[in-house]
Formats: structure tokens, sequence, C-alpha cells
């Protein structure tokens, strides 16, 4: 049985992560992180999911089953040192970005259509800028699937993270944001020679 003084212990220590949750059940408590299980308490220890960063970050971390495991479920590696609070702030960061961020939605630009739908105008231009920044992206392998049709029509408008290939988790949204900041100001479209300056930028970052 895990005691809710160890609990309140393990939340104080990672307070600096939002969307923590310990969840009470059968005397023991499941760690969610953005409503995901990452671990466990245990008896009064700290168990998160076994992933590759957590081995990295803890490298003789003991691995094993604390309790019968459900079907399916990954083995956990035991935390010892809860006094750091950095590397255990950095452990449960690190195992809910390895296990649940590619699920992660990361742009969304349907709220902009449905924000300005009493201005045409203002639809127009930007439905054909969005067309422009995601040919881009696309041209420049940030996006796995082309988001742009034969005909120029924009055919996704939300993209998540397992969405973006390992150039676009570095520069999809940087050059986005350039490329928006820009057409916001200007309330025009950037020049072929800007738009290839900001993908150096972002490309040699």
């Amino acid at each position: 049985m895990t005691t809710k003084k160890y609990a309140d212990y393990i939340e104080k220590q990672t307070r600096a992560i939002y969307n923590i949750m310990l969840e009470p059940i059968f005397g023991e408590f499941i760690i969610h992180l953005n409503a995901k299980k990452i671990g466990v308490l245990y008896q009064n220890e700290c168990y998160l999911l076994l992933t590759d960063k957590g081995k990295e970050l803890l490298p003789h971390a003991k691995v094993c089953r604390p309790y019968k495991n459900p079907p399916g479920e990954k083995d956990f590696i035991l935390v010892e040192d809860t006094d750091n609070k950095e590397l255990l702030c950095s452990l449960f960061k690190a195992t809910y970005k390895e296990l649940y961020a590619w699920q992660d939605l990361f742009y969304d630009i349907s709220y902009i259509f449905s924000f300005n739908r009493g201005f045409m105008d203002d639809i127009e231009r930007l439905y054909d800028s969005y067309v422009v920044l995601l040919s881009y992206s696309w041209e420049n392998g940030f996006l796995k699937e082309r988001p742009i049709d034969t005909k120029g029509r924009i055919i996704k408008f939300e993209f998540l993270r397992r969405d973006l290939t390992s150039e676009g988790e570095k520069c999809f949204f940087p050059f986005s944001q350039k490329f928006i900041s820009y057409t916001d100001r200007t309330q025009k479209i950037p020049s072929d020679k800007l738009i290839n300056k900001w993908l150096n930028e972002v490309s040699n970052k």
C-alpha cells in the first residue's frame, strides 16, 4: 500500500510539470500526465513505464514488474532517487514524450477559418496563404503526407506530431510562425526569396 504522505511528496516533487495527476486505486496510485498513464506508485516506491529515454537517464535502474501487469502492459523501471526534483521531472516528461507525444495535436488551422467566417475577403486571403505555407512544408520534407491536392486545395487542416517527419519536428513550427507573422502583418503572401531565407534559417538552427 502507498501512503497519502508519499503520494503528496511525489506530487510536490513534480509540481513543475503541468497536468500531472495521481489517481488512487486499490491502495496504490496511477501516475497520469496529460491523462495518459506513465507509471505507478506502488508500496511507497515510484515506477515509470519502461522507455529508451528512461533507461538512458537511469542506466542502472531496475527493470521490473511491481505487480501482475495487465496483458500487453510494458515493464517498469524503479526510480529510487526521488529526492532529485530535476531528474524526476525529466523522467516523467521523457516517459510521456516517448510513449504518447506522437499522438499530440501539433497544429490546427481549421479554427482560423471558423474565427474569420464573417469576413470572406480575409478567409480567401488566409486560405491562399495557407496553401503556400503547406505546399512549401510538404516540398521541404516537413510533412509525411501531402496536405494539398493536385488542384491546390487544402485536404488536411489538423496535424498531429505523427504527421511530421523528423525534420518537420524541428522546422515546421518555427517556419510556420515566421510565415504567419509576416502574412498577418503585411496581409500578403511572402516572396519565394523570403520563404527560402526562412527555410534556411530554421533548417540550420
